[in-house]
């Protein structure tokens, strides 16, 4: 068992991405507490680049799985396939009840490290989904954006799954060698 100085450095060192999720919603208080993180995260010139779309709606995440689905490689499908016991139903977003569309600039990833983080510290999982942005590589693109709400000069980049694990995440191996020191 590692021993960890602080709460944050564990919740940093445990987080690991979750593919399976109970069907209870995550509440309110930890929804907003997740979203407030990710408004703190930094950015360049502290210009906050980013918006969050937050979809608690199944029909919508279906609806969406469905499209990122249809345009997605088939080497990526059959990798997310494998991952959910070759099921052909399989879910892009795991189950999960609440997705949070990152849109931005190319600067968001720091908002959705922060998200994941603060999750983790709550007691809620997440697995970053970076086919989200399939959705919005086709020609509705522009009427999609429009019906998410997404405003005019942001991208979506990224969606993150959030709930509560149905499963045990395994202690991740790193590689020490990916790491050199110069004095």
């Amino acid at each position: 068992m590692n021993t960890y100085p602080n709460e944050t450095v564990r919740s940093i060192m445990e987080r690991r991405s979750i593919r399976k999720f109970l069907p209870q919603q995550i509440t309110d208080t930890e929804r907003d507490c997740i979203i407030e993180c990710g408004l703190y995260a930094p950015s360049a010139m502290n210009n906050q680049h980013w918006h969050f779309t937050v979809i608690q709606n199944a029909g919508l995440i279906g609806w969406m799985n469905d499209k990122i689905k249809e345009k997605m490689p088939p080497d990526a499908a059959e990798r997310y396939k494998s991952r959910q016991d070759g099921r052909e139903d399989y879910s892009m977003f795991y189950g999960t009840p609440t997705v949070i569309l990152i849109s931005g600039d190319g600067n968001s990833a720091y908002a959705v490290e922060n998200m994941c983080v603060a999750a983790q510290s709550l007691g809620v999982a997440s697995i970053i989904i970076g086919m989200a942005h399939l959705i919005f590589e086709t020609p509705e693109a522009t009427a999609y954006a429009k019906e998410f709400g997404i405003p005019d000069g942001f991208e979506p980049q990224y969606a993150v799954c959030f709930g509560y694990a149905d499963m045990k995440s395994e202690p991740a191996e790193r590689a020490p060698e990916r790491v050199n020191y110069i004095s």
